[in-house]
């Protein structure tokens, strides 16, 4: 939960997806998606993760944040969950 209104986390959560390599996919008010390429490694690809970021306004300057990465069978071994990673950005752009 963040002490700010939802339209600046809104933007944050936006920007935390780009600075971790997302395109973003949708943007609702409410909702973020971001979809990340899928890259070629040595054995296994990486990237192919889509993270959604759902922001719950709990009253004018409070916003609630859920961060859930999801993963495609193909390729979930060269995936990684990337959860704590866009929260951390978020974070840090709301101290800012």
């Amino acid at each position: 939960i963040f002490q700010k209104p939802i339209k600046i986390v809104h933007q944050a959560a936006q920007d935390a997806l780009v600075v971790n390599g997302f395109d973003i996919k949708k943007l609702e008010s409410n909702y973020i998606e971001g979809f990340r390429p899928h890259k070629i490694g040595l054995i296994v690809g990486s990237g192919g993760e889509t993270v959604g970021v759902w922001l719950d306004e709990l009253e004018p300057s409070k916003t609630r944040v859920k961060v859930d990465t999801a993963r495609s069978v193909l390729g979930i071994a060269g995936q990684k969950n990337w959860d704590n990673e866009v929260m951390e950005e978020i974070s840090k752009s709301l101290i800012r």
